[in-house]
């Protein structure tokens, strides 16, 4: 063989290789399979059987602070507390069956559609580490960059029939982007989130800021705090106000 032949051949091999490659990165279950070793290496999700975080939330540009207070109850029950100073308390929850939210603009109310889905998805503790049961299709959706990283992105249809866009780091399988639309009382808003500062807690990479934007507006969700472990069942018990909705 001449050394032209060679020279070709052995760039037809690294060629192919490359091609397989970026097809191998490119396959959803081994994408979600990659994320799952890289956030819990010691396979602990799956015994958790509850979560308590405090977060803060930051609108730069309407000079707006907030605390949020969220709990979690395996295997699909969360309430969440919003704080505004000047609005007052925004709450929403799933119990398992009802998705509900309740605040002073708009008062106690049942969610239904897709912002029911975003709660009831979110509620569920397998949304943690991306099991394949909560998905009823997952397709190929590019590469991308994140803040420099590399990305293979992926779209998933939840079971709640939500659709969703996520693309995770090429070298550390972490999470760092997610695409989604969503229909919320103001109308469908389509919001993009960048994750990042994954820290160890108890074993499991958390991450503790968030960054979204979503109709020309940022928010800045920073966590102050993680605890895992189980939490009372009385705290997802719908309030008496939901329950006076209910047919």
């Amino acid at each position: 063989m001449t050394r032209p032949s060679i020279r070709s051949t052995v760039l037809a091999a690294a060629l192919l290789a490359l091609a397989s490659g970026s097809l191998a990165a490119q396959d959803p279950a081994a994408i979600l399979a990659r994320y799952r070793q890289a956030i819990d290496p010691q396979g602990l999700i799956p015994s958790v059987q509850g979560m308590k975080s405090t977060l803060t939330m930051e609108v730069p540009s309407m000079g707006m602070n907030a605390t949020i207070n969220a709990v979690q109850r395996r295997p699909n029950k969360m309430v969440m507390t919003i704080e505004i100073p000047g609005l007052g308390e925004m709450r929403q929850g799933y119990d398992g069956e009802t998705a509900w939210a309740s605040d002073p603009m708009q008062g106690p109310r049942l969610v239904t559609g897709q912002e029911a889905a975003a709660l009831v998805d979110g509620a569920d503790m397998g949304s943690m580490s991306r099991s394949p049961e909560q998905f009823t299709k997952m397709e190929p959706a590019g590469e991308g960059e994140v803040d420099g990283e590399k990305t293979a992105c992926i779209k998933l249809t939840w079971k709640s029939g939500r659709e969703t866009t996520e693309c995770y780091s090429v070298t550390s399988g972490l999470l760092l982007e997610t695409r989604a639309k969503s229909m919320t009382q103001m109308g469908e808003i389509e919001a993009v989130s960048r994750i990042s500062d994954y820290r160890n807690v108890g074993g499991i990479m958390v991450p503790h800021k968030m960054t979204q934007n979503a109709m020309g507006m940022q928010q800045i969700m920073t966590t102050m705090s993680v605890e895992f472990g189980p939490q009372p069942a009385a705290l997802f018990e719908l309030p008496a106000e939901i329950k006076a909705l209910k047919p």
